[in-house]
């Protein structure tokens, strides 16, 4: 996806002789088609996220125009968003305070999810090391959701998730999903940004949902590339 010196104005809501102090002090990557400058959407974002430029809503709604599939991660968790100071001295507390911030329809029985993410636990705990656990139902499609989300949730407390490395749990990525393939699809997703230095660069900073978006949408836009590459 091109971006052209006009779209950087709007997006990163700046002047036009900021635009050629970045390019020309910052190293920002262009090229020059037709003596006009063309941006790189993935290379821009990597870029902003290296040099702490704000980011906002309107350049990461341009993940919408990659090709399908591939920032299925990075749209989830647009719409589950990113929470801080979670209150909870419990794992239990902080399940059901977990709840109250997702974005359920206001028919959603909290009380039995509750229970359903609380047996999930009960049969093996979903912390995965490092003080980070995946909150998820067993079966994704008694929840009837329209569309996937990921709510990522910074915890006030770290608390026992009786992790296998037994290291209290203080982030929380809560998947829901409306089929076990998508669940399945956005798990390993989120399992291959867990593994890049960046993005957990990024949480150990408690980042803003701004820049942790932008590392994932740079992170799945890397691997759509070298599936492509290898013919996948």
């Amino acid at each position: 996806m091109q971006i052209s010196v006009r779209d950087i104005i709007r997006f990163f809501q700046v002047e036009e002789k900021t635009i050629y102090h970045w390019i020309a002090k910052k190293q920002m990557p262009c090229v020059k088609v037709n003596e006009q400058y063309r941006f790189n959407y993935v290379e821009l974002l990597e870029w902003a996220l290296q040099h702490r430029i704000t980011l906002t809503t309107d350049i990461l709604s341009l993940s919408k125009q990659e090709p399908s599939g591939t920032c299925i991660f990075a749209d989830a968790l647009k719409v589950g968003s990113v929470y801080y100071d979670v209150p909870g001295k419990t794992r239990d507390e902080v399940l059901k305070n977990m709840i109250e911030l997702l974005p359920f329809s206001a028919e959603m029985n909290k009380n039995s999810l509750l229970e359903m993410f609380l047996a999930r636990e009960a049969m093996e705990s979903t912390a995965v090391g490092g003080g980070i656990a995946l909150p998820h139902l067993r079966n994704p499609v008694v929840l009837n959701v329209d569309e996937p989300f990921v709510a990522l949730c910074f915890l006030q407390n770290a608390v026992d998730f009786n992790a296998y490395d037994r290291k209290p749990v203080s982030i929380l990525f809560v998947l829901v999903s409306p089929s076990t393939k998508m669940h399945l699809l956005i798990l390993s997703r989120l399992s291959f940004c867990l593994q890049d230095s960046g993005f957990q660069k990024f949480l150990r900073m408690k980042a803003s949902k701004e820049q942790i978006v932008a590392e994932a949408i740079v992170i799945e836009s890397r691997l759509a590339l070298q599936g492509n590459a290898s013919g996948k």
